[in-house]
């Protein structure tokens, strides 16, 4: 067998092993899930599964490290600078995020949603949408009369991302991606009462 056949043969193997990971953490949990329930998921033999992977930790840390890579990778190349704020760049990173999770649904409603999750992939998600948040970023700039913490302006407005990612995947994406990020750039911009068209007194 030549090694082009050999190399997509590994890759398809590879494949079918995340695949049948990540259904077996939202149907059993993480916890319960044992090296031969996936080896029996993906349709090959235990051996087969330890030639790519050491363990049931090995593999989870590599496909987080994978997914996170592609989320780090399209979010690297939106433009954020923000002095002053532009609400179209905002846009653009919501909506590279969103589009990166729309194409691999299942690995991040597994990793994501409800009591299967892994709690450290949400963390290491944050922390990208954080430092991406933060790139060349100062709020002290400026000729704002109302002094707000840097960190604890960015804690929010991650917490407020992760929570429209999160509602987007476990509704099934009620809307476009383009949609949710137009309209999620308008609350942050405007805030929530101003963006529903409430009328706001100083």
């Amino acid at each position: 067998m030549n090694k082009k056949k050999t190399d997509l043969r590994i890759l398809r193997t590879k494949q079918s092993v995340r695949k049948a990971f990540y259904e077996l953490i939202q149907e059993k949990g993480y916890e319960a899930i044992t090296i031969q329930d996936i080896a029996d998921r993906a349709m090959i033999n235990r051996n087969t599964f330890y030639l790519h992977y050491q363990n049931k930790p090995d593999l989870l840390d590599t496909c987080m490290d994978e997914l996170l890579s592609e989320l780090k990778k399209a979010v690297v190349l939106c433009p954020i600078h923000m002095n002053p704020f532009s609400i179209s760049r905002l846009e653009t990173v919501m909506k590279s995020v969103l589009e990166q999770i729309s194409g691999n649904i299942i690995f991040y409603y597994a990793m994501l949603i409800e009591e299967n999750r892994i709690y450290q992939f949400r963390a290491k998600m944050e922390n990208i949408i954080k430092d991406k948040l933060n790139e060349g970023w100062d709020p002290a700039q400026g000729n704002s009369t109302l002094a707000i913490s840097k960190e604890l302006l960015l804690e929010y407005l991650v917490s407020a991302f992760m929570g429209i990612v999160i509602w987007w995947i476990k509704s099934d994406r009620p809307l476009p991606a383009d949609e949710v990020s137009s309209q999620f750039s308008r609350i942050v911009t405007h805030g929530h009462l101003k963006a529903a068209g409430i009328a706001v007194e100083e």
